[in-house]
């Protein structure tokens, strides 16, 4: 459910022999809780004289103080979030960003329909900039090399910000700027607010940026669109384009969220919503996307979808940034997230990857042994389906493990195992298991047994 304001929302799965609790609730009654115990995404919220057990994404501290209201009531009561004594910065940025990220399938498919169907009606600033978003792009064969792929990470926006401090001469920026993809798509989101762009002129039905005058705003100039990606960088929000709205992590029930049931997935949303990129998450298939060309000859309508769809994915590449910053208790605890455009012909694959590395407690037990690392992928792709692999590199010895959903599929891959341990063999390294398992990847449940709500005497 999407909120506007700094909210989240909070799924609370009551069970029958408490629903005498929610009885007590009226929709819109603000109810003030207080965090007593946070162990490991376990939490503990204390409602009066009732504890609730649930579990979050947010890094919630022990005696931190929250403001909840009630959404609704029935067998699923839903509370959200409206206020937090001593949050953390980066709690309050996810917070605020989550009801604007969305998934960026529909993006790639908007851009590469206009990539190869040039449309004079829209403006040819943006025009210019998708075709060139488009073609810089890595293709499946430059991905598919260790320096094509570490260029297509370093470029996917998750570092922009380190790469302008790292280098701090302005004559050498724009060598990385034009191709990092959150400087591209902060000079998209800029454009189509500024619609018609640097043509000077719109279509009847087009509707063009005003100002606060009611006079039609100027088209955004090269130096806008850097001083927007300077204003992003610092923090400090543009008079052009404002920062996009950040959201609250969803904090869900230990019971019916982990099983997924009523409804909802593993991680808590709506059946067949894309979960938000936090800390921990494992990536999941999202499939190419066509964009119609019909959409495209609606000016009116492509606009307002394209800056939709640039302000999601703008926004779910922050999140993306976020999930790299420790939280308290994580130090050293390095973890990347990130989504990787890969053009295939003329439609373009989304390949969703995070990185990490073990926990310590895990690597305490072999302390001679060089540090763990796996990196989760997802991919969807025509002939295969949704597939999800792992891969995990212990010293010099890895092991690699896939889960196809379509089981036409699981044939495929275990015919061409034999290459790809010869391959990372030739690469010099000592391989391990090499797996192939039928449908998606087990979700992660929740161990924990504690009932909902327990009466405290």
């Amino acid at each position: 459910m999407e909120t506007s304001g700094p909210t989240s929302g909070i799924s609370q799965s009551l069970a029958t022999t408490t629903r005498s609790l929610a009885g007590q609730w009226q929709v819109g009654q603000l109810l003030q809780a207080t965090v007593t115990e946070n162990r490991s995404g376990k939490v503990l919220l204390a409602i009066g004289n009732r504890q609730i057990s649930a579990e979050t994404s947010l890094a919630l501290e022990k005696g931190q103080q929250l403001t909840l209201q009630v959404r609704s009531l029935g067998e699923q009561p839903v509370l959200k979030i409206t206020g937090s004594a001593g949050e953390s910065p980066i709690n309050s940025a996810i917070r605020l960003l989550l009801p604007k990220q969305g998934a960026m399938p529909p993006l790639l498919a908007t851009m590469a329909q206009l990539a190869r169907s040039y449309n004079p009606s829209i403006p040819p600033l943006i025009n210019e900039l998708v075709r060139s978003i488009v073609k810089q792009m890595p293709d499946t064969q430059t991905a598919a090399t260790p320096q094509g792929l570490k260029k297509a990470v370093t470029e996917s926006g998750v570092f922009l910000e380190r790469q302008l401090l790292r280098q701090p001469n302005q004559a050498s920026r724009p060598l990385f700027i034009n191709s990092d993809f959150k400087a591209n798509l902060l000079r998209l989101v800029q454009l189509v607010q500024q619609w018609p762009g640097g043509s000077g002129q719109t279509t009847a039905n087009a509707p063009r940026a005003t100002s606060a005058s009611g006079t039609p705003s100027p088209p955004a100039t090269p130096d806008q669109i850097q001083r927007t990606i300077q204003a992003s960088v610092s923090g400090k929000p543009s008079a052009a384009a404002a920062p996009p709205a950040v959201s609250s992590a969803t904090v869900q029930a230990t019971s019916g969220a982990a099983a997924g049931t009523g409804g909802t997935s593993p991680s808590g949303l709506p059946a067949g919503a894309l979960a938000p990129p936090l800390r921990g998450t494992i990536p999941v298939p999202q499939p190419a996307m066509q964009s119609s060309l019909e959409l495209l000859n609606r000016v009116a309508g492509f606009r307002t979808d394209l800056l939709q769809q640039a302000e999601a994915a703008l926004t779910r590449l922050q999140l993306h940034q976020l999930a790299a910053l420790p939280r308290e208790g994580e130090r050293g605890l390095l973890e990347w997230l990130f989504e990787l455009p890969i053009r295939r012909g003329e439609d373009i694959d989304l390949w969703s990857m995070r990185l990490f590395a073990e926990h310590r407690q895990q690597q305490q037990k072999t302390r001679r042994q060089a540090p763990s690392w796996s990196v989760q992928m997802a991919f969807d792709l025509p002939g295969l389906g949704p597939i999800q692999a792992q891969v995990q590199l212990a010293g010099e010895q890895v092991s690699t493990r896939f889960w196809a959903e379509h089981q036409h599929t699981l044939p495929l891959l275990r015919e061409y195992m034999h290459e790809l341990r010869q391959a990372l063999n030739e690469a010099g390294l000592d391989v391990g298991e090499l797996e192939c398992q039928p449908g998606p990847r087990p979700a992660v449940k929740s161990t924990g047994k504690q009932a909902l709500i327990r009466e405290k005497a």
